[in-house]
């Protein structure tokens, strides 16, 4: 649109105190106010007088929709990258408005590039184009350590605010996500954890389990929950609710009955260095379908009828979004929001109309569909912190810094229905986060990565009697490996099995797997009994390999069957197995079949 079909849409009660931004005095008319104005803003020399004369932030809207394709003015994304947008009015009455009775305050000086409001007009823009500079890209604010301390603000009565310094707890993640990985796969290995029918999401036992095995602990303890059960922050289980989630979409273990059991994918990881089968764990995850991470924020309902946009593609905004961040340093999580809203990374959770279907405790009143100043941060800002907190942390990608979720936030508080929660949702402790070496190797930020070799620890005695005795009690995920490989004859001692260690190999195991956890458990080297021990046990573990499946013919005597047997074409593939019976492998049954016809012998029909 050009400048002069944009001034001329506007009433003359709007043209007017642009006009009075040019000139001390103002045609009457309004075709006069239009071509006033239309020769101003067409005039590159005037133009340029009145862009260096703007104070800085509005320079740096005009800057903006100067560059933008479409000239466009997007408030949300500026006040996303600075903070807050120019004032578009000054607070007092212009002389003019006061002349004419008219209660309307005076535009600033930037408001004439803006006709319409958004838009600068086509040829004001490309006045501006030969002049303007683009705008500075916009880098996330970095720190070299997260705080020591946060407050804590809660509204106290009369609705005053009071404030309380909480310590910030700080979890480095890379390293125990290694370990927690092979302890939940263990755990799921003895068929303890249950999942329910539909969703296949952990029971409350089931979580606890998990928790239990988890190195350090879930990030939060039962300390930390409410008592009341419909507050969000009642359950703050999160690591032991993701690990189960996480290892079935990718395939390493699967509900059979009511609980998970290994997949041979998942039997051979607990034989695999964990940090490549995390990377193949987290890009299941940014796929799959099992779970949308907002379900997760219990306090919103009406969730299913609402329609929501898919999860794979509000994940990858959000990966989009970490790929712009710096690995090895801290970031506020309202600096990630203001990266993806002030640089056109936004999603949408549902549509206009579906979000009326959300709701807090009730439908006709809580609904979410309600103006608030911060819905975009109880929608799309939950939804990336329950994504980062619950699953990039979790798998070990960001390291976090946060503080329990009560009080956490205050951008619900306006809600109706929320006045009682101590929070929106468990997650909104989360305050800042790290991409590690782990986390920029899958988000592609680095070639490769090298995972730190654990320290060897003094955790365990292993004497040359094969017994295993704990120096100080072993955690429940080392107390599931001895278990595992070893019989327990006290609370601190366990005899190695050679029974318990052959049936593990059995099911996908690896001998090799107990002799890492006794090094890395132990200062001393194994004695050379239980190395010769363990030594005859891989010897013996690879004495017999399975073939695949097979089918038993039986021949009418023994000449047909060395008839079979012994045929070119056939040899390798027809095993005599002792008189008239030969062995055929099920991979070789076609080719044995049409060979067989040309003897003239039909291929017997199985059971007959």
């Amino acid at each position: 649109m050009s400048t002069e079909q944009a001034f001329s849409q506007l009433t003359i009660d709007r043209l007017r105190p642009l006009a009075l931004l040019l000139a001390n005095d103002s045609p009457k008319k309004k075709g006069d106010l239009v071509a006033v104005l239309t020769r101003a803003m067409t005039d590159p020399a005037h133009v340029r007088t009145l862009y260096d004369q703007l104070e800085p932030l509005a320079q740096l809207a005009v800057r903006e929709a100067t560059h933008d394709p479409k000239g466009h003015y997007a408030r949300t994304r500026f006040v996303a990258r600075h903070g807050r947008e120019p004032e578009d009015h000054d607070a007092g009455l212009d002389t003019e408005h006061k002349r004419y009775g008219r209660s309307a305050s005076k535009p600033r000086p930037w408001r004439v590039f803006f006709a319409d409001g958004d838009h600068l007009p086509t040829d004001t823009r490309q006045i501006l184009l030969g002049f303007v500079p683009r705008p500075d890209p916009f880098r996330i604010p970095t720190r070299a350590e997260p705080p020591t301390e946060f407050l804590l603000r809660t509204r106290g009565w009369a609705s005053k605010e009071l404030t309380e310094p909480v310590p910030v707890r700080v979890r480095e993640t890379a390293r125990t996500a290694e370990a927690d990985l092979l302890a939940v796969l263990r755990l799921i290995d003895t068929g303890k954890v249950r999942v329910t029918d539909k969703k296949r999401v952990p029971t409350e036992a089931g979580r606890k389990l998990v928790a239990g095995v988890l190195t350090g602990g879930d990030f939060y303890t039962a300390d930390d929950e409410e008592e009341f059960d419909d507050d969000p922050a009642h359950d703050l289980a999160i690591e032991a609710f993701a690990w189960p989630m996480l290892v079935q979409a990718a395939g390493l273990a699967e509900k059979r009955g009511d609980a998970l059991k290994l997949t041979p994918a998942g039997r051979t990881a607990l034989s695999k260095p964990p940090a490549a089968t995390l990377k193949k764990v987290w890009s299941a995850w940014t796929k799959t379908r099992l779970l949308d991470e907002f379900s997760r924020v219990e306090v919103v309902k009406g969730q299913g009828r609402a329609g929501l946009t898919a999860a794979t593609t509000r994940r990858g905004a959000v990966l989009d979004a970490l790929r712009e961040c710096p690995t090895g340093e801290w970031f506020a999580v309202e600096d990630l929001w203001r990266l993806m809203r002030g640089s056109g990374r936004e999603f949408t959770m549902a549509g206009e109309r579906s979000i009326w279907e959300m709701y807090i405790s009730e439908h006709q009143y809580g609904s979410l569909g309600y103006d608030d100043e911060h819905v975009w941060e109880q929608l799309q800002g939950r939804f990336i912190l329950a994504f980062l907190f619950e699953y990039a942390a979790t798998v070990g990608l960001l390291d976090v810094a946060y503080v329990p979720p009560q009080d956490g936030r205050d951008d619900f508080r306006d809600r109706w229905g929320a006045d009682d929660l101590s929070c929106f949702s468990r997650y909104d402790g989360l305050l800042y986060m790290r991409i590690n070496p782990f986390g920029a190797w899958c988000l592609g930020l680095a070639a490769d990565y090298q995972p730190v070799a654990p320290q060897a620890t003094n955790d365990l005695r292993v004497l040359a009697n094969l017994d295993v005795v704990a120096t100080r009690p072993p955690s429940a995920a080392d107390r599931l490996t001895l278990e595992r490989f070893a019989d327990e004859t006290s609370p601190a001692s366990w005899k190695l099995s050679a029974a318990k260690i052959l049936a593990v190999v059995e099911q996908g195991g690896r001998v090799q797997e107990l002799e890492e956890f006794l090094a890395s458990r132990s200062t001393d080297d194994l004695p050379p009994t239980v190395e010769t021990f363990l030594g005859d046990l891989r010897r013996k573990a690879g004495l017999l390999k399975d073939g695949g499946p097979a089918r038993v013919v039986e021949c009418a005597d023994e000449h047909v069957a060395a008839e079979l047997a012994n045929d070119r074409q056939l040899k390798g593939k027809c095993l005599l197995a002792g008189g008239r019976l030969l062995v055929v492998r099920e991979v070789d049954l076609a080719t044995v079949r049409k060979a067989v016809r040309k003897f003239g012998y039909v291929w017997p029909i199985p059971g007959d």
